[in-house]
């Protein structure tokens, strides 16, 4: 992450020498970051505020796709094209599992749920987990993250004195 931010700080310098200098600096410490950990993040693709990845190690992230904020990434995850220029986007408070691949223009609504080792090639609304080769998408799963409200349970002391 602290490479994308200086690339993308890089790219927004006015003057034209310091910005060919950083944009240089920048070309050399992603291709080490690349090399070493496999994660592929260009400065180039719009990130949102609370973006994070959960255990970095192989993460492609195609540059003109669009993730909300706080998006939670696994490792071996590829954001990218199917067969198209179109590029996801992906909304806000969304969790993607290790092994996923969200290809194509397709909308992953807020707060959706993408599970380990799925294909979505196809929307996800908001709220919904999708999982499977090809996902099935499974709406309305948001009831099921709700907690319920936790009956009083008689302590043992009161037990007791029942007894």
């Amino acid at each position: 992450m602290l490479v994308y931010r200086f690339g993308v700080w890089s790219k927004n310098r006015r003057f034209r020498p310091w910005r060919w200098f950083t944009s240089g600096l920048y070309v050399l410490m992603n291709l080490l970051v690349q090399g070493g950990t496999g994660i592929v993040l260009e400065r180039d693709t719009k990130l949102g505020d609370g973006f994070h990845i959960i255990h970095p190690g192989l993460l492609h992230v195609h540059p003109h796709a669009t993730i909300g904020e706080r998006v939670a990434v696994m490792h071996n995850v590829t954001i990218g094209t199917n067969m198209s220029a179109d590029c996801p986007t992906i909304g806000d408070d969304v969790f993607i599992g290790c092994g996923a691949s969200v290809l194509g223009g397709i909308t992953i609504g807020d707060g959706a749920r993408i599970a380990a080792n799925t294909l979505v090639i196809s929307d996800v609304p908001a709220g919904a987990v999708a999982m499977g080769v090809p996902a099935q998408i499974y709406p309305n799963m948001d009831r099921l993250r709700k907690r319920k409200k936790k009956t009083p349970s008689v302590s043992a002391e009161a037990r007791v004195q029942e007894s």
